[in-house]
């Protein structure tokens, strides 16, 4: 018969391997990201920094899918065409639509065209167990007064890859957005002149995206939506909306 007290100790070592098993388990679905850098310099000059979630889980993939997405949207300037499926494929396209519009201007001008710019970067700005807070920026230049930037925030399930949208992180919209507008009301006393406000009668609105920092909740108006011709930008701080979040 088997001395039931020697197996104990072996007992105790078989649960202490599972138990290092299941955490390093844990460990290994934590998401890593690099970096994807990409220089074109031809007739144009592109340049994309953009992180890239390592491994093959579907939360990975589908981080990847959305952030590239958003790059090769940035990239693609004919509205004539559609995004192409890679980045590498959508910069050729910004080159050769560069040079179609050269060919096609190039004999009314008395100078050379300056070369197209395109800058795309994207940013991790918020990381924990549930959520994964990415900001990116696009400037496109091709040739006007100003270029076109854009600036959106992508929020992600770390579980799934999800891309979250407001209704996924606020559990009370209407009263969320009072405390933004107590905010945003007292962004413009302070930090705006009242000339150089373009007032209008428009409902008060939440931005489309929210963004996250290590401060709080970033509330962000772009040019087109803000009362002013620039950006207005101001964080509410986790103590004050931390009731209001789902996570």
């Amino acid at each position: 018969m088997f001395n039931s007290f020697a197996l104990k100790p072996f007992q105790y070592l078989l649960i202490l391997m599972l138990s290092i098993s299941l955490l390093s388990c844990e460990k290994d679905n934590t998401l890593v990201f690099k970096t994807t850098e990409i220089i074109s310099e031809n007739e144009t000059i592109v340049e994309v920094n953009i992180p890239k979630a390592e491994g093959n889980t579907e939360a990975a993939k589908a981080i990847n899918n959305a952030l590239a997405s958003y790059t090769n949207t940035a990239l693609t300037v004919d509205s004539a065409n559609t995004a192409h499926p890679t980045i590498e494929e959508n910069i050729s396209a910004f080159n050769k639509s560069y040079t179609a519009f050269k060919t096609e201007i190039g004999k009314t001008l008395l100078t050379e065209l300056p070369s197209w710019e395109a800058l795309i970067d994207g940013e991790i700005i918020y990381q924990n167990e549930a959520l994964i807070c990415i900001v990116m920026n696009s400037s496109i230049n091709t040739g006007g007064a100003q270029g076109v930037f854009n600036m959106k925030f992508f929020n992600f399930d770390t579980e799934t890859g999800k891309e979250l949208e407001t209704t996924d992180l606020i559990a009370d919209i209407n009263a969320f957005k009072t405390l933004v507008k107590k905010y945003y009301d007292k962004e413009l006393e302070t930090g705006y002149k009242e000339s150089s406000l373009e007032l209008n009668d428009d409902p008060f609105s939440l931005p489309d995206h929210l963004g996250f920092s290590e401060e709080g909740i970033i509330i962000f108006y772009d040019r087109l939506s803000s009362p002013s011709n620039d950006p207005l930008e101001f964080t509410i701080p986790y103590t004050v909306a931390n009731s209001y979040l789902k996570f």
